[in-house]
């Protein structure tokens, strides 16, 4: 049997009741269960059952698409395969054209259409396909996507439809009609998401006819109507018309806070959702328009967006702008430029800019000594004997670490060649007791490790260079060879300073 391809913007429910009865069967989930397909998976898009139907009746997989409804997210109804074609819609309303259903008492199923997606969107008031007005019954369960339609034939039948009234589609009706069929053109307001222009478009149409500062109350549904037919006249021209429309109803102002009174009743529309992704593009046009026609005296967030003002020039927005640490750059200011600055003190601008291609990514010595869990004296230290070596040097006090070189560091003491494991009963003492309670630093007795052959035994309660530890038995082998190192020293620095008394 050759079957008719769904009619455009066919729901999937629609065709598939029609199929169904085509076939000699009651409903869709009949057909459903015939072909072992899940029925909300199928109503939903999904490619396996979409194909499976198809095939069956010949038709094009991609049309069937169309008539998907994806009824996942609990406020937002997903028409069709594009992501940002999803509405709202009232559960409590079965809307209908009365000409798609002329044929229906009759059993006449090759022409009917029992539901269309754009029947489901609440701004849609028209058939885009005869040019009537809907008509609605109340279904026998409240839901927004009616899986069997074979439940409504009887309030369908039994409805007492008027003479259809002619009616032409609005801007915004004729707009959501070709977002429903995938025909836009590539326009800036294709880029966001159905309901939201929608939304906008009603909003922008009230701050025309209305006003931003007379009530909003008492709207009717054709004033609502005609509000999101002049809104969509502005909004699918773009953003340069949005703010020319905008100019002619909110205006300008002297200071950033006048924005708020001079949006009126548009204001909290917009604001209050303003941290929704899908009105981030609108906000976004009313951020700048307010940043272009509004003078800020501080750096404002409009609509959730950073716009226009004085730039930041606080120390703490400077570093965090650059990506640098605020403490070496206050310690830099103060070491090399004898500028004292906190966090919130206003800096140079242009000092920070010069000085952030050398901070990128550097801690200072007490950081670096807190990330080796150790005190500064030691990080001191090990780089006075070359044990540890400062990614970057400003001045004899002032160094600088990245991390990767702390971490290398902790790493090569830490290797399997360094550390003997043991089973938790050799008594140990931490390095940096011994070096503290011998008055020897802890670079030295690190570097006379490896001459005198002595392995650390990590301790799995610390972190950092403070977790090495040595064996009690290793202890006085250990410090012997350190006194050995310091001997080999000390004359080499007594000679050399004689020398130089001496010339």
């Amino acid at each position: 049997m050759i079957f008719s391809a769904p009619h455009p913007r066919e729901t999937i429910a629609s065709y598939g009741y029609r199929i169904a009865r085509l076939s000699g069967l009651a409903s869709l989930p009949e057909l459903t269960h015939l072909f072992d397909l899940d029925l909300r998976a199928l109503l939903m898009g999904d490619r396996h059952s979409i194909e499976r139907l198809a095939r069956y009746t010949g038709c094009n997989p991609q049309a069937l698409r169309h008539g998907a409804m994806d009824a996942r997210n609990p406020r937002r109804l997903q028409l069709g395969a594009d992501p940002g074609n999803k509405v709202q819609c009232t559960p409590d309303r079965y809307r209908f054209c009365p000409i798609c259903i002329a044929g229906l008492a009759a059993g006449d199923m090759w022409a009917i259409c029992i539901g269309r997606t754009d029947w489901l969107i609440d701004a849609n008031h028209v058939c885009g396909e005869h040019g009537v007005r809907l008509m609605a019954v109340k279904p026998p369960k409240k839901a927004r996507m009616q899986s069997d339609l074979s439940r409504m034939i009887p309030a369908l039948v039994a409805a007492q439809v008027p003479p259809p009234i002619a009616d032409q589609p609005t801007t915004l009706e004729a707009y959501i009609l070709e977002r429903l069929d995938g025909r836009s053109a590539g326009r800036w307001i294709d880029g966001v998401q159905l309901d939201v222009v929608v939304h906008t478009a009603e909003v922008f149409g009230a701050l025309a006819t209305r006003g931003p500062q007379a009530s909003w109350e008492g709207i009717s549904a054709d004033e609502l109507s005609q509000h999101g037919h002049i809104g969509a006249d502005v909004l699918i021209q773009g953003p340069m018309a949005i703010k020319d429309f905008l100019g002619q109803h909110i205006g300008r102002g002297r200071y950033g806070n006048d924005y708020h009174h001079a949006f009126g009743r548009a204001f909290n529309p917009f604001y209050f959702r303003k941290d929704q992704p899908a009105y981030q593009p609108i906000c976004a046009v009313l951020a700048e328009y307010v940043g272009e026609n509004f003078r800020f005296t501080h750096q404002e967030k409009v609509f959730g967006i950073r716009t226009r003002g004085t730039p930041p020039t606080t120390l703490r927005s400077l570093c965090t702008q650059h990506g640098i640490g605020l403490k070496i750059t206050a310690q830099v200011l103060m070491a090399q430029h004898g500028i004292r600055a906190g966090a919130s003190d206003e800096v140079d601008p242009s000092l920070i800019a010069d000085l952030a291609p050398r901070l990128k990514d550097l801690i200072n010595a007490q950081d670096a000594a807190r990330y080796l869990r150790v005190s500064v004296d030691v990080l001191r230290g090990l780089m006075a004997d070359e044990v540890l070596v400062p990614d970057y040097r400003f001045n004899d006090r002032m160094v600088g670490f990245r991390p990767e070189t702390l971490d290398a560091f902790l790493n090569r003491w830490s290797s399997p060649a360094q550390v003997q494991r043991s089973g938790g009963r050799t008594a140990r003492t931490p390095l940096t007791t011994i070096a503290r309670a011998n008055r020897t630093r802890t670079s030295q007795l690190l570097l006379a490790a490896r001459g005198a052959d002595v392995t650390f035994i990590p301790d799995r309660r610390r972190r950092g260079l403070a977790a090495l530890c040595v064996a009690d038995q290793d202890i006085a082998p250990l410090l012997e060879a350190a006194k050995l190192t310091r001997r080999r020293v000390l004359p080499a620095g007594i000679n050399s300073s004689i020398t130089s008394a001496n010339t």
